[in-house]
């Protein structure tokens, strides 16, 4: 949820994200289960949701904690956002979702949402939606706001576009990129370990084409 790429590719793209969380909260389980009809695999978290849903008719959904800058907590929010974003599956269409479902009182995030019709940037501050038409012909990078600033995420940036000038768009570049160490001090690298209280627990990558989407799973922790 802290690091999420997408890359195009000749026959659909890859959507990848590192989980920079707290070691204590890595306890995950791979669950596939149909919701409303589309049959959805996630590693579920504690609290029952997870960061990054794919489902195999290519609607897919990854989580990154805030919007726009780091943000004061104001608990209790009334519901986590990983179930805020497996519910995405209850509604028809992306548009029905962004419409109807009540965001008021969660926490601040980012979703980037990518169905065969659509492919946003969605944040939500805490106040107002801010909605953002992605072209899927590039590539796209994001680090989450809340771990990362401004500098920590254009350093993280052009380290990824230096990675991808290297390489052709492929699952081996979204895994060099979310494997890749060494580059950038500790507490911002791509993999990425802070006073022993957050580090990169695991990594995803979802590979879509016109067969649908597959879900790869590595725990890291």
């Amino acid at each position: 949820m802290c690091l999420v790429t997408y890359l195009p590719t000749q026959s659909g793209y890859i959507l990848s994200s590192n989980r920079d969380e707290e070691p204590r909260r890595a306890e995950t389980t791979l669950i596939t289960e149909n919701l409303n009809g589309h049959t959805v695999t996630y590693p579920r978290d504690l609290m029952g949701g997870s960061w990054i849903f794919s489902a195999k008719d290519n609607h897919n959904v990854v989580l990154l904690n805030g919007a726009f800058h780091l943000h004061e907590r104001k608990l209790p929010y009334k519901m986590s956002r990983g179930i805020m974003v497996k519910a995405f599956f209850d509604y028809e269409t992306v548009s029905d979702f962004l419409r109807d479902f009540d965001f008021v009182g969660l926490e601040p995030f980012t979703l980037v949402i990518n169905t065969p019709e659509t492919f946003i940037e969605y944040r939500w501050d805490g106040r107002i939606q801010h909605i953002k038409t992605l072209d899927r012909s590039l590539h796209h990078i994001w680090s989450s706001c809340t771990l990362y600033d401004d500098r920590m995420q254009a350093d993280r940036k052009s380290h990824i576009d230096r990675l991808i000038t290297q390489h052709d768009y492929s699952l081996d570049l979204a895994k060099t990129i979310h494997n890749s160490s060494g580059d950038l001090p500790l507490t911002y690298d791509l993999n990425m370990a802070r006073d022993g209280r957050v580090k990169t627990i695991s990594t995803t990558y979802i590979v879509s084409d016109m067969h649908g989407s597959v879900l790869e799973y590595r725990d890291k922790s």
